[in-house]
């Protein structure tokens, strides 16, 4: 979460800041809403009234119009006239934007997601897991026998997958790798950017079979150099490669699951393979601003997992045969590198 400036904290009372704070769930559903009508799609080819999208989207004209007027206060629409148009902000709720956010902001709102975090006292004063607490069952397990709430969280997935590759295929040189392994990589985003951008490299996507079935590697023209192996983690990783990559899976998992998972990793690692773990790094500083803390207590209240500092990374790569090698900055994720001993 962004510090607030200095200009702001001139203008607002102390009471009027928080509770501008405390009001963001508002806005949290507000996005939520507008992905679902897919507003930002409406918009796409140019500004339309408050009438037409009602009529578009099925929906309650004066009702819609508070929502609209409410999104173009926070930048995310602008209103000209009678009309309403996309901004920059607004472009990344469209479902074919490069960086689209659509599906994530859809999957924030509905009620897996939101439900447990108004459970997160639960989380706070017991350690329990305020989605296990809100649904009787861990999240994935849930997701397994929910498949619409299941292909939501993977759509979410791949969009968040598709907003931060260029930033990780950018960062990174993979320009020595012979073979390229996404563990858990889902619909195979990430791992498609990385193979257009190094054509010498050969891809491995491991995922359960049901997640596999939804790959997008044809589509985005790799399918023939990318071998598609089907399995769980938590039993082995049988996968010889020279980079491994993981996005958004340790911080899934508390500190004995995340040992389990890398020492699986660790077993079928040659020697020299370098592991990369694709999170947001917790900075060592807890007086600082930083999304990583936010996404912390997500992990609290969804998985059980948590976001960690470079240093808790580095404990969990001694105890499974990895040494924890530096952390590269990238936006909004950062890279964390580990190389198998």
């Amino acid at each position: 979460m962004d510090a607030v400036s200095p200009e702001l904290e001139q203008q607002l009372p102390p009471q009027a800041m928080i509770m501008q704070m405390a009001m963001g769930f508002i806005v949290s559903q507000a996005l939520a809403v507008a992905a679902r009508l897919e507003i930002a799609d409406l918009l796409k080819n140019g500004a339309k009234t408050t009438k037409e999208l009602a009529e578009l989207t099925a929906t309650h004209e004066p009702s819609l119009y508070r929502l609209l007027r409410a999104l173009a206060s926070v930048g995310v629409l602008q209103k000209d006239g009678e009309s309403f148009s996309n901004t920059g902000l607004g472009d990344c709720l469209r479902s074919d934007h490069p960086a689209s956010m659509r599906a994530a902001l859809h999957m924030m709102g509905d009620p897996e997601h939101w439900n447990s975090h108004g459970n997160m006292q639960q989380s706070v004063k017991t350690g329990e897991i305020a989605f296990d607490y809100t649904f009787g069952m861990p999240v994935f397990p849930y997701f397994a026998q929910n498949p619409a709430a299941a292909e939501v969280f993977d759509r979410s997935m791949t969009s968040f997958s598709a907003a931060v590759a260029e930033a990780v295929s950018s960062t990174y040189d993979f320009s020595g790798a012979e073979t390229i392994a996404d563990i858990a990589g889902g619909h195979g985003i990430l791992l498609a950017k990385i193979l257009q951008k190094n054509p010498q490299a050969k891809g491995v996507l491991f995922e359960q079979p049901q997640v596999l079935e939804g790959n997008i590697l044809a589509k985005e023209g790799v399918a023939d150099r990318t071998e598609l192996v089907s399995g769980n983690f938590f039993a082995e990783i049988p996968v010889v490669a020279d980079i491994y990559l993981m996005k958004f899976i340790i911080h899934d998992w508390n500190d004995a699951q995340s040992l389990e998972i890398l020492s699986n990793l660790a077993e079928r690692a040659p020697k020299g393979a370098r592991v990369l773990l694709v999170e947001t790094v917790v900075e060592e500083d807890d007086n600082a601003p930083s999304l990583s803390k936010i996404m912390d207590l997500n992990m609290l209240v969804m998985t059980g997992g948590k976001e960690r500092t470079a240093t808790e990374y580095s404990a969990l790569f001694e105890k499974t045969g990895f040494e924890f090698v530096k952390v590269h900055p990238t936006a909004p994720l950062q890279i964390v590198e580990a190389v198998r001993v």
